[in-house]
C-alpha cells in the first residue's frame, strides 16, 4: 500500500502538488490546474485509494497556485512608471463645489425670485452711498405681482390677436413667420408669449423630424380668424 501510495503521488503530471517547495519558482499560468486536478481524481478513482492528507496538500497547493495567477493579472493592470528618471506630474484636483441646493427640488416662484432680488440689491445699497444707479436698479424689481400678471394678460390677448390675423385661413404656419420682420427684443418678447399661449392651449408647437423644422398650429379651428367666429 505504501509503495502504491508513493507512486501516485510522485507522478509527473501533478507532483507541483506535493512538492510546496517548488510553489515559488514554478510559472503559474504554465500550470493547467483544471485538467491536473481532474486527472488526479480519476486515478484516486480508479485505484479505490483516499488519502485525505495528501489531498488536502494538494487542494491547498493549488488554491496558492491560483492565487499567484490572480496576483500576475492584478499587477499587469498597475500602471507601470515611465522610464526617464523625471518626476512624475502631480495632478491637481479641485475639491468638489457644495451646490446651496438641489437642483431637481429646486421650487421658486416669481414672486419669491422677485423678493430675494430686491434683498441682494437693498444689501449693497446698504454699503454704498445710495446713488442714482443703485436706485433704478431697484426700482426695475419694485414689481407686483398682481400688476404683472394683469400686463402680461393683457399682452397675451393682443399677441393672440396678431397671431389670429397671421394664420388668416391658415392653421399651421411656420415659426420663423412668428418672428419674420421684427428686432431681437420683439422676438424675445413674441417667443415668451408664443410659450404662455401653448401652455393655455391657443396654439401647439410641431416638430417637423424629417425636415427639422418646427411650426404653429392654431387650436381654434379651422382658421386663425375663422375659428375664432
Amino acid at each position: 500500500m505504501a509503495e502504491k501510495t508513493i507512486t501516485i503521488w510522485s507522478d509527473p503530471r501533478w507532483r507541483i502538488l506535493f512538492d510546496v517547495t517548488k510553489l515559488n519558482r514554478v510559472k503559474p499560468w504554465q500550470i493547467r490546474l483544471v485538467e491536473m486536478i481532474r486527472a488526479l481524481m480519476e486515478e484516486l478513482e480508479r485505484r479505490s485509494l483516499l488519502d485525505l492528507s495528501s489531498c488536502g496538500v494538494a487542494a491547498c497547493s493549488a488554491a496558492t497556485i491560483h492565487r499567484m495567477k490572480t496576483e500576475l493579472l492584478l499587477k499587469a493592470d498597475r500602471p507601470g512608471i515611465e522610464d526617464g528618471g523625471g518626476e512624475r506630474e502631480v495632478l491637481v484636483v479641485p475639491p468638489p463645489v457644495d451646490l446651496p441646493c438641489m437642483p431637481e427640488f429646486m421650487v421658486v416662484t416669481v414672486n419669491e425670485l422677485i423678493r430675494a432680488l430686491r434683498e441682494v440689491f437693498f444689501k449693497a445699497d446698504r454699503r454704498s452711498d445710495g446713488g442714482e444707479e443703485e436706485k433704478a436698479l431697484l426700482a426695475v424689481f419694485d414689481v407686483k405681482i398682481d400688476e404683472f400678471l394683469i400686463k402680461l394678460e393683457e399682452r397675451l390677448e393682443e399677441f393672440l390677436d396678431g397671431l389670429r390675423r397671421m394664420f388668416g385661413d391658415k392653421e399651421i404656419i411656420g415659426l420663423n413667420e412668428v418672428f419674420e420682420g421684427v428686432d431681437k427684443l420683439e422676438a424675445a418678447r413674441r417667443f415668451i408669449l408664443l410659450l404662455f399661449a401653448a401652455a393655455r392651449g391657443a396654439v401647439e408647437l410641431i416638430e417637423d423630424d424629417e425636415f427639422k423644422l418646427i411650426a404653429v398650429k392654431w387650436n381654434g379651428g379651422s382658421g386663425g380668424v375663422k375659428g375664432e367666429d
